[in-house]
């Protein structure tokens, strides 16, 4: 098969409806450079174009491979050679797709394999301690956070109130998919300090904000956390439904371009991550501590809605021939 004989071939037949390569290209819902290339011989059209380059030239798949329209009757030659032709572009069609294919299925599986294992191993901040935890006292004036039942791990902080010069302790108590699992969750005890060294001690996350779960004498301060990934992923909400209608309203006014498939499939980038954030922050925005957790939940149900939105246009689009 001549790259340069094809190419002057759908050239000859485009001049002879006289279009312009953009107007040729709309019609077979492909780019114009993609027409460029094929009519200087830098590339051929798959499978696919080449049946719709036919159809709409008036030509048979053969004649386009051969590169010149085939007399009546057809030799044997003529069969040979197009055959041979068709075969050759066939396989390395199906070999171009199978190692694409096999690469992206590569890259989403250890993707998705990696999201998996940091979810599950994350910390999820327990939230509102009031039936999980009490202060207990012990000889030597310790004070102890004393767990009503056993959690994979806390993060404890000491913090002075610049305001009041008050000592406080934060304490925060997680678990893991992992320790659910598994039941490994031991820590029952914790120890916060001198009882004549802390003033307060709160609790993260509660039912707004931190919460006093203990204290001893002194002013109580007014202090409150609010959590960078709460942030991040309030103003996610708003940037990503701005992006997704944006694209949507871009791919309904050219829902007929060539590039509609491309520009759908690239909206649902934003569109996905957004319904995956709405989904697993919903009702959770005020314990919203542990980013690694969340933001891996997101994105693992980001990948699945993407991934159901590709397999159900992939056979929309086959069976509407888009």
């Amino acid at each position: 098969m001549d790259a340069n004989k094809t190419g002057d071939f759908i050239r000859e037949l485009r001049k002879s409806r006289e279009m312009t390569q953009q107007q040729f290209a709309e019609m077979l819902n492909v780019s114009d450079k993609a027409v460029s290339r094929w009519e200087t011989g830098r590339g051929l059209p798959d499978i696919g174009n080449l049946e719709d380059i036919a159809s709409s030239c008036g030509v048979s798949v053969a004649e386009l491979l051969k590169g010149e329209r085939i007399a009546d009757p057809v030799t044997e030659e003529d069969i040979e050679q197009v055959s041979a032709a068709s075969f050759t572009m066939a396989r390395e069609f199906v070999r171009r797709k199978r190692w694409l294919n096999l690469a992206l299925g590569f890259v989403i599986g250890a993707m998705i394999l990696l999201l998996a294992v940091v979810h599950v191993t994350s910390h999820k901040p327990i939230a509102n301690a009031e039936k999980l935890i009490t202060i207990e006292t012990l000889s030597g004036n310790e004070i102890v956070a004393v767990m009503d039942k056993g959690v994979a791990g806390y993060e404890l902080s000491h913090v002075k109130d610049p305001d009041t010069g008050s000592e406080c302790v934060f304490l925060s108590a997680y678990e893991t998919v992992w320790n659910d699992l598994t039941g490994g969750s031991e820590h029952t005890l914790i120890s916060l300090g001198n009882k004549d060294e802390v003033d307060f001690v709160y609790y993260y996350p509660g039912d707004d904000g931190d919460m006093l779960i203990w204290s001893g004498d002194g002013q109580q301060p007014s202090m409150g956390v609010v959590t960078m990934p709460r942030l991040v992923y309030n103003y996610w909400i708003v940037i990503g439904a701005v992006l997704s209608i944006a694209g949507l309203v871009f791919c309904y006014f050219n829902r007929r371009k060539y590039f509609f498939s491309r520009a759908l499939k690239i909206t649902m980038i934003p569109v996905s991550l957004t319904i995956s954030l709405l989904t697993v922050l919903a009702g959770s925005f005020g314990v919203v501590y542990g980013a690694p957790y969340y933001l891996t939940g997101i994105l693992l149900m980001a990948i699945l809605i993407y991934l159901l939105f590709i397999i159900v246009y992939s056979l929309y689009a086959q069976k509407r021939k888009i």
